[in-house]
């Protein structure tokens, strides 16, 4: 019996969405990132079989999908727990020996550096952390592919931490 891709992603889904949800979140502990993952996964698998790819393991196929998903999430969570945010600069900051912040206004620096990021790198900035989308999210609203909304995620964060430092090293 020939299926189409759409069968075969319903009968697949159907069969191991409860299961891949439970995998994914045993290891990342997060109910957005699990789905994320498991909606990713069946993504993947769907633009496999519309390529022509013959599954035969579709279980298999899903879980290797899901797990190596799960670990580029891991990698993204652990950089990100090493990216000031502009709200947490206050609080976060490494005071060092040669800078006097005593007389820092963090609204002004703030105001300062958001005012410095282009249209584009502004929007990124509020999906991310004003609207708190994730990359998928953002991706979506932008209508562009997962790895173009992370890179310039990506850089936006590398700009706002150039501007904090040259603005906090320049005084002014």
């Amino acid at each position: 019996m020939n299926t189409t891709a759409s069968e075969k992603l319903s009968a697949a889904y159907e069969q191991y969405y409860e299961n891949l949800c439970r995998f994914c979140f045993l290891k990342l502990k997060n109910e957005e990132q699990t789905y994320d993952c498991v909606q990713e996964s069946f993504c993947v698998f769907y633009d496999r079989i519309l390529q022509g790819e013959e599954i035969v393991n579709v279980g298999g196929y899903l879980y290797k999908i899901a797990d190596n998903l799960v670990k580029a999430q891991w990698r993204k969570n652990k950089r990100e727990q090493n990216i000031l945010q502009l709200e947490e600069i206050k609080e976060t900051l490494v005071i060092q020996q040669k800078f006097d912040f005593s007389d820092t206004d963090y609204d002004v620096l703030a105001q300062k550096v958001l005012t410095a990021l282009d249209e584009k790198e502004l929007e990124i900035y509020k999906l991310k952390y004003i609207e708190k989308k994730s990359i998928n999210e953002i991706a979506q609203k932008l209508g562009i592919s997962f790895s173009a909304a992370a890179k310039r995620l990506s850089r936006m964060r590398m700009k706002t931490k150039e501007l904090i430092t040259l603005e906090l090293e320049g005084g002014e």
